[in-house]
Formats: C-alpha cells, structure tokens, sequence
C-alpha cells in the first residue's frame, strides 16, 4: 500500500512523492511510516528522511519541524530539506567547529549554541 510523503519548506513545496515506506527522523528517535499507519502528530529533530519509492531510495536532510501522518500521507513542514546528495562533509564539519565555539553565557546563548550543534550534528551524519 503506497503511501504520499509532502514535504514543505517555508519558500516551496520540495518534495510530493508516492512511498512504499518512510522514515522520519523525529527528536526523540527514528519512525518508520508504512500504509494504513493510525494517525499522530510529532517533532522532527535535525537528520534523514528517507523514502523507498518504485523508483529506488531516496534521502533528505530536514532541518526540524513537524510530520503529520493521515489517511497514508505524511506531510513534513520543515525549514530546510536538502537533498544528502548535495552536502559535504568538510562544510558540515566546519559547522560543527563554529556551534561548538559559540558563547553559551546566557539562557538564550546556550539554546542557540544547542540549536546550531544539534543541526551541525545532523548534517555530518547525513553526509556520510
């Protein structure tokens, strides 16, 4: 049972695709979503969505944000979905040294500092 996988940044529409399956990457864990599943909401945290289509494989690095799975479609509101394909490495590794050598002096330094070291981190394992 096929199911529709939206994915929806603030600029566009990035992705509207059939699946056979797909894989969230929620804040606390990683959800696999096949047809039929019972409906929910939840937080996407920094890393993978991967999808298995007719066509083959494929993976996104979101940025965050919200899925909604309902009636076999899993919308996904995101800041940024970005093809793994089109990251690098060394750059993905340079952010991380820069989030990491942020101030962390105030409460809002310090969830900035966690923000930026949490998506820096997902984007070095995406891009592996």
């Amino acid at each position: 049972m096929a199911i529709r996988c939206v994915v929806v940044t603030p600029e566009r529409t990035e992705l509207d695709k059939e699946a056979d399956f797909v894989a969230l990457p929620m804040f606390d864990g990683e959800l696999g979503v096949q047809g039929g599943r019972a409906p929910m909401i939840g937080r996407l945290g920094y890393g993978v969505l991967r999808l298995q289509t007719t066509a083959g494989p494929q993976r996104f690095f979101v940025d965050g944000g919200f899925a909604q799975v309902e009636s076999d479609v899993v919308n996904v509101l995101t800041a940024r979905a970005i093809p793994v394909d089109l990251l690098n490495t060394d750059e993905a590794t340079k952010s991380l040294a820069e989030a990491l050598e942020m101030p962390s002096e105030t409460p809002e330094q310090s969830q900035i500092k966690e923000t930026a070291v949490l998506r820096a981190r997902g984007q070095l394992r995406a891009s592996r």
